[in-house]
Parts: C-alpha cells; structure tokens; sequence
C-alpha cells in the first residue's frame, strides 16, 4: 500500500496521476486498465479540489493505494460532508441545454470502475474506488 498526502488543489492533479500510475506499473496492473482508473483518480481529485473546502480553507487528501486482484484507491478529506453517490444520475437522454449540471462525472467514474464507495466517519469523507482484475489479465 502506498500513501500520498497532498494538498487539495487542481495544480497537484498531475503529482495525483503520477502516484497512481506509479503504483500501478510497479504491480503489472494491465495496461488497458489503468487510463481508466487514471480518469476516475482524476475526476474524484478535481472534485474534492473544487468543491470540498470553503474558498478560504486550505485542505489536503490524503490517498491510499493498493493493487493486488484489483486495484483500490482511496481518498480522504475533511472537507464539508459530501456523498457523491446520492446525486442523481445525469439523464443522458435529455438534450443537453435541458440537463441539469453537475453529476456527470460521478456517473464516469461509477461506469467506469467496479465498486465505488463512500462513507463519512470520524469527521472525514472518504471514497474508495476499485477496479478488478482477474489473475490470466495480469501482465508479467
């Protein structure tokens, strides 16, 4: 498992990707998987970035990574209380001028990975992400 603290500013989501991606070469992790893993790592630290924290509050995720049948991220913040998985899905159907902003990228990363969880305890949100792999998948 391997950790990262790091402020919550969208100027660090490369230094976020990076770790991650590292993580995942270093443990063969499919290639064909991770720019997946790396849009939802992505969504989910812009986010937090973005909406966690008042505009004067300076916060900082804190991220753990680990990769064995699947990889699994997770992030924490103790920004204001936020369960991106009670937001409505976006109604893909509807014209775009007549959507209602915001949700679209949770509906990203729920699609795109295999279990996304969130709880808020001991004053922090925290979400966890994972991606599945089944062992004839992994590259040697």
């Amino acid at each position: 498992m391997a950790t990262l603290n790091i402020k919550a500013n969208a100027d660090f989501t490369g230094e976020v990707m990076d770790f991650v991606d590292t993580e995942l070469m270093q443990h063969n992790f499919p290639a064909d998987l991770r720019p997946e893993i790396l849009i939802a790592v992505e969504e989910v630290f812009v986010n937090i970035a973005s909406y966690a924290y008042e505009s004067t509050e300076e916060g900082y995720v804190n991220m753990t990574v680990t990769v064995n049948d699947k990889a699994v991220i997770r992030f924490e913040d103790s920004g204001s209380p936020f369960d991106p998985l009670e937001s409505d899905d976006p109604d893909l159907d509807a014209p775009v001028m007549e959507r209602k902003l915001g949700g679209l990228g949770i509906h990203f990363v729920k699609s795109l990975m295999d279990e996304v969880e969130y709880i808020y305890a001991k004053n922090k949100n925290i979400l966890t992400i994972s991606k599945n792999i089944s062992i004839q998948d992994r590259v040697e």
